[in-house]
């Protein structure tokens, strides 16, 4: 039979109400993390003080989520179940200015869909009551007993989707996604307090803090939290606050990486691309900053209905969004406080500093910590509030010495700079030819007699491809046959000390460059800058003179970022005039 005739016996169908519900329930529920979310979010804007999630095999077989928010009378207690009912809009024109995450309704449909669902709630003045729900199909609404709130108990989940249910995880792998749920709804709101049981082992507790930085001291650690930067800014309607880790403090992927908009975390590109842009030169490839970084703008400049779960959000102007974003980062990372102080150790000890007082080392589990206390407090002599204050730029520092022909001891008003002199000078030259490059081009040195190389065969393909490309950055490249290159024009400030130094190593580390990034100009632009900018550096056991440093000293504190080199190294270590007298017994 030939498809065209097979084609005139296809017939549309109406689907029958079950089989829309699975359908519908598909959408929105994917595991069982799903379900904690929606529950949690129904929660959150229940107004709950309290969310405690309890969940059995990784959620597979029980979820219950139980809080003290506002409860449900008997007849939204009916209708929350119901297909297209909710609590959050009443017209169209709600659809523009959306302030809530769930509220009861839309998801508990498609969760009572594919599950076996119980839901006690109960509304002051009223007695609580209890709805029973299995695949869809509710029980009359009957009297039952709790205090004010709601809990909903969900068991077998996709027990009539049988396909579904075997493409789920382990509950190890359900209960790690359910859990980052949890503690990601933790971080947005720091006013709830919050448990996760795993069976009869409290897996995460998060009592109620009064700061997102109490709270990121809870759920990562004190030592995290006292290396998180402060993020604040404003442009227009759209304000941005949050934090951000210390270059030297970073993670091996994304995944502690949080945007929260008006209140709701999201996955935005975007926002992720502002992120990693702003810590690129500062950041070794591989590594990633920690972030909750919240957007707070007019609900109806942002649109929350583009995905089936609300998981990513289409802002009204992305471009304003991405440019305050952008200048609140730079301006934290370009804050005194993003320097990494020297670790401090008693004399004659090699024992760490002792942890703040009230706070306790060593009680984190694998999944988080519960750590009620309050870090500004915490923080030894408000340190950190002091130094998110300063800025580079200081009039009062002066380079006293040279320590090994590698270190510039810099005299500062707080105490004691120690700069890495090569990486000082890698960072000044690094962003010299960016602003060049974004501006009218880089400017190049032509050779009057062009410096050879030899490469390997493999070396000499890479670097021919990209010959266009390198001329851009002011590399000058004209190949000679076989493995042979004539490097005929340089960038024109990197001219003189890199011909003191020869070529080659330095043409071989572009090839690396253009291998790994070739697809994507951006970041191979970035890599071929950092080759050209540590190349051209001067080195370690490179003897300056004082005036020299001193100059170099001050070209680096106006920059956009002093702190780290482009391949991520720090530049500056402090050590204050507090230690200083500490360890010598001044105090």
């Amino acid at each position: 039979m030939h498809r065209s005739d097979s084609l005139e016996h296809m017939a549309i169908e109406k689907l029958t109400d079950d089989l829309a519900r699975k359908i519908a329930a598909g959408e929105v529920i994917e595991r069982p993390a799903s379900v904690v979310k929606e529950l949690v979010e129904n929660a959150i804007d229940a107004k709950s003080e309290r969310i405690d999630v309890e969940l059995a095999e990784g959620g597979k077989t029980g979820i219950v989520v139980r809080d003290d928010g506002l409860g449900m009378d008997p007849s939204d207690l009916d209708l929350c179940v119901a297909r297209h009912a909710t609590s959050k809009i009443h017209h169209e024109a709600d659809l523009d200015a959306i302030h809530t995450l769930g509220f009861r309704g839309e998801a508990l449909a498609s969760i009572a869909a594919v599950s076996k669902m119980r839901i006690v709630s109960r509304a002051e003045p009223e007695e609580a009551h209890r709805l029973e729900v299995e695949a869809g199909v509710a029980q009359p609404v009957r009297i039952d007993s709790r205090a004010t709130g709601t809990t909903v108990e969900v068991r077998d989940l996709f027990f009539n989707l049988p396909a579904r249910a075997r493409f789920l995880g382990t509950s190890r792998t359900e209960l790690l996604h359910s859990s980052r749920a949890v503690q990601r709804y933790a971080l947005v709101e720091e006013g709830i307090g919050w448990t996760l049981r795993h069976g009869d082992r409290e897996i995460f507790s998060a009592p109620r803090c009064g700061s997102l930085l109490d709270r990121i001291g809870q759920i990562y650690s004190v030592e995290v939290a006292h290396a998180m930067l402060s993020v604040e800014g404003r442009l227009g309607d759209i304000r941005i606050r949050g934090y951000v880790s210390r270059p030297d403090m970073r993670r091996g992927s994304r995944k502690d990486q949080l945007f929260v908009v008006n209140g709701r975390a999201v996955a935005d590109r975007g926002l992720s691309y502002v992120l990693a842009s702003a810590f690129r030169g500062i950041l070794r490839p591989g590594s990633y900053p920690m972030a909750v970084l919240h957007i707070d703008l007019p609900p109806e400049q942002v649109d929350v209905n583009v995905h089936p779960r609300k998981e990513e959000v289409r802002f009204g102007q992305p471009r304003q969004v991405q440019d305050a974003l952008s200048a609140a980062l730079l301006q934290a990372l370009s804050k005194r406080a993003a320097v990494a102080p020297l670790p401090a150790r008693d004399p004659g000890s090699t024992a760490a500093r002792p942890a703040p007082s009230g706070v306790t080392r060593g009680s984190t589990t694998s999944y988080g910590s519960a750590l009620p206390f309050n870090l500004q407090t915490a923080m030894t002599a408000s340190q950190a509030e002091k130094e998110a204050e300063k800025v580079r730029g200081r009039d009062d520092l002066r380079v006293i010495g040279q320590l090994q022909s590698t270190y510039l001891l810099v005299e500062t008003a707080e105490g004691l700079d120690i700069i890495d002199q090569h990486i000082a000078h890698e960072r000044v030259l690094y962003e010299r030819l960016q602003k060049q490059l974004g501006s009218e081009g880089i400017s190049r040195q032509m050779f009057l007699l062009p410096a050879r190389v030899e490469v390997p065969f493999e070396t000499a393909a890479v670097l021919s491809q990209h010959l266009a490309l390198l001329e851009e950055v002011g590399v000058v490249l004209e190949a000679f046959g076989g493995g042979t290159f004539l490097l005929r024009e340089y960038p024109r400030m990197l001219a003189e000390e890199q011909t003191r130094r020869g070529f080659q190593e330095l043409i071989e580390a572009l090839a690396d460059a253009l291998r790994e990034g070739a697809d994507v100009k951006t970041a191979l632009f970035d890599r071929v800058l950092r080759e050209l900018s540590c190349a051209g550096a001067i080195k370690a056991g490179d003897r300056i003179p004082l005036a020299e440093a001193q100059a170099l000293v001050e070209q680096l504190l106006t920059l956009d970022n002093p702190n780290f080199c482009p391949h991520g190294r720090p530049i500056i270590r402090s050590l204050s005039r507090e230690e200083l007298d500490r360890q010598f017994k001044r105090t």
